[in-house]
């Protein structure tokens, strides 16, 4: 500094310039890859991901363009039947046509579906036509209706015992209204038609119809007195299945927790929906649990090693008898039981307040 003075020179002094930490920070980085699963890391879990297939949901599609079609048509025979398109909303709250026509067209109504004991035929061997319907008998107090009126679809010949069987299966692609087909239709779409092309069209229809039959059939002989529809039934066993898919794929999950609790919560609140009147939860309840079932048996998987691919294994192994008697005692119960004998079973499907079980 003296010497550039002495040469009339201006020293200016530099002061030490802050270092500036590397892009790639070591603390930063770390936890940027502890947001990824450590299983991603692995090769072998990385070319599994990668074989796996996107699918067309040609399911999925025909199945909801078959529900909508059902549900115009719904509509427009109530108006031909009663003069306007929707029962009254004190019967029906879901916006829709009246109970005769929903039996009409295929609905869930054990009358139809088998021989009832003594007790419970008597109701239905004479009755009053529902709005709509031609009764067979006409007195001063109004139509009256035979079964055969009743049930429809190309009735029931005199001395033949009921047996739509049909009506495990029709009522899938059935609605009770507008409200009901949106409320099904909103996570079929978006939930549905992605899981299809996931799994692929053959494993999702398995699932999927044998959901909605088995959940038709179970609990059929306690409520059997009230028509039911919808696709409620395969869609929780679709929820079973995005549960199962979260439990496999624990390692591939960013929180896994956070997601299970997020799930569980909402299969509780939607399962003490069905609570309520109108609904048959025990469709909601026999779809889930075919749904946990088929989805072990038909689901893709990821495997993570050998101790992984032995228990995803001996799960579907197991699964496959589990599924195949579920379905052989549902159906023996259904037809061979004259009366129900469990008592406490009708609370899966309602509520004792406020007379919310009665009739069941």
């Amino acid at each position: 500094m003296e010497e550039a003075a002495e040469r009339g020179e201006e020293y200016i002094e530099e002061s030490p310039q802050p270092r500036r930490k590397p892009n790639n920070d070591p603390e930063r980085e770390e936890r940027r890859k502890s947001k990824v699963p450590k299983a991603l890391y692995d090769p072998e879990v990385r070319k599994q991901l990668e074989e796996l297939k996107q699918h067309k949901p040609f399911f999925m599609y025909t199945v909801t363009i078959l529900q909508i079609i059902s549900m115009i048509a719904a509509i427009i025979i109530n108006y031909s039947y009663v003069g306007h398109p929707f029962d009254s909303f004190s019967n029906n709250i879901m916006l829709g046509p009246n109970a005769g026509v929903l039996i009409h067209m295929g609905a869930r109504f054990v009358p139809c579906m088998k021989q009832m004991d003594n007790a419970r035929a008597k109701i239905y061997n004479v009755t009053i036509c529902p709005l709509g319907i031609e009764g067979s008998i006409i007195n001063t107090g109004g139509n009256l209706c035979n079964l055969s009126d009743l049930c429809g679809m190309g009735g029931i010949k005199e001395g033949e015992k009921p047996n739509q069987w049909i009506r495990f299966i029709a009522p899938i692609f059935l609605h009770a209204g507008i409200i009901h087909i949106f409320i099904n239709l909103i996570f079929q779409i978006r939930t549905g038609i992605q899981m299809e092309k996931d799994f692929g069209t053959w494993r999702m229809m398995i699932i999927y119809m044998a959901s909605g039959i088995f959940g038709f059939a179970f609990g059929a002989d306690i409520s059997y007195n009230k028509p039911s529809v919808g696709c409620s039934g395969a869609l929780y066993g679709l929820l079973a299945c995005l549960l199962l898919d979260l439990i496999q794929n624990w390692k591939l999950i960013v929180n896994p927790w956070n997601e299970l609790v997020k799930m569980v919560i909402i299969i509780i609140i939607s399962l003490g929906v069905g609570l309520l009147k109108f609904i048959d939860n025990f469709a909601h309840v026999g779809g889930f649990i075919t749904g946990i079932f088929a989805g072990l048996i038909f689901m893709p998987t990821i495997i993570f090693g050998k101790w992984d691919l032995r228990r995803k294994r001996f799960l579907k192994v197991i699964s496959v008898p589990i599924l195949i008697g579920m379905f052989v005692w549902v159906f023996n119960s259904f037809y061979k039981q004259e009366s129900n004998t469990c008592k406490w079973c009708k609370y899966v499907t309602c509520l004792p307040f406020d007379h919310g079980c009665d009739g069941l």
